[in-house]
């Protein structure tokens, strides 16, 4: 079981773009995959106190400088794919809406790979894109250099839908840990225990289970807190198990995540 089609986004300008194609040339390498690389374009940003529309001259420079910066991305992405023997890729670009970029993708894609954004114009993109587009994404953090990850995955679990998924959805990285840490919220369930480790178990998986007992919203900083007491390089985590409206409101470890990432992640909703 591998990963054989894989999307990065890259958006316009942004930093963390090396970060994001590093990983993604990695993990393509890895498993054989075909990489698509795909250049993001926001549309410009108009004032909502401005009373007119940006002149077009403004709006046309906008775009050149785009398709400019996509140019040079692309013979970037090339030759990172070429350096590590990924002959099977290909490139997008296009001033487009970011996530109609990405759900034209989304299903015929195994995986995506995308940038966290704890705050700033593109916070939002990592939330949507997990309950848009049906398909796992493994994010970068928006911090930090990460040379290697997947070696020692911490997997966050509960008998939900969306833990489960994310198992499933991981699995050819798990299968391919050194060590994967069961971080089990709430009290302890023996049979709930001895049913993921046997099906962790049956794919090749073997897995120590560890339990923690927090509120609900503090097990975000539970599953932060147990990367560094492990010595993890990844997070698998299922994504949103309780409504949008009420993580913003009352907290959730998606949203605790998603604004403090330590490590990349896999999410899958």
């Amino acid at each position: 079981m591998s990963y054989k089609t894989i999307c990065a986004g890259f958006l316009y300008n942004d930093p963390r773009n090396p970060a994001v194609l590093d990983a993604a040339v990695k993990l393509a390498a890895e498993h054989g995959a075909h990489l698509i690389g795909v250049h993001l374009v926001p549309p410009l940003n108009v004032p909502v106190y401005a009373a007119v529309p940006l002149p077009d001259d403004i709006v046309s420079e906008y775009y050149a400088d785009a398709e400019k910066a996509g140019g040079a991305l692309q013979e970037t992405f090339n030759a990172a794919c070429q350096h590590a023997g990924v002959d099977s890729r290909e490139w997008q670009g296009g001033a487009r809406t970011v996530l109609s970029v990405l759900e034209e993708q989304a299903n015929v894609v195994d995986l995506f790979v995308l940038a966290q954004h704890g705050s700033g114009d593109h916070d939002w993109l990592l939330g949507e894109a997990c309950l848009m587009l049906g398909t796992p994404i493994f994010a970068v953090p928006e911090m930090g250099t990460y040379e290697s990850f997947g070696k020692t995955i911490l997997l966050a679990w509960a008998p939900r839908r969306e833990c489960a998924r994310a198992v499933r959805d991981a699995m050819p990285m798990l299968q391919k840990a050194d060590k994967v840490v069961v971080l089990r919220g709430g009290s302890g369930n023996d049979a709930e225990d001895v049913g993921v480790g046997a099906y962790l178990a049956r794919h090749g998986v073997k897995a120590d289970i560890k339990h923690v007992t927090v509120g609900e919203v503090a097990i975000g900083d539970a599953i932060l807190n147990a990367v560094t007491d492990e010595g993890c390089d990844m997070i698998v985590m299922g994504a949103y198990g309780h409504s949008r409206v009420r993580e913003m409101a009352f907290g959730g470890a998606t949203r605790d995540v998603l604004r403090h990432m330590t490590a990349p992640t896999l999410l899958s909703h």
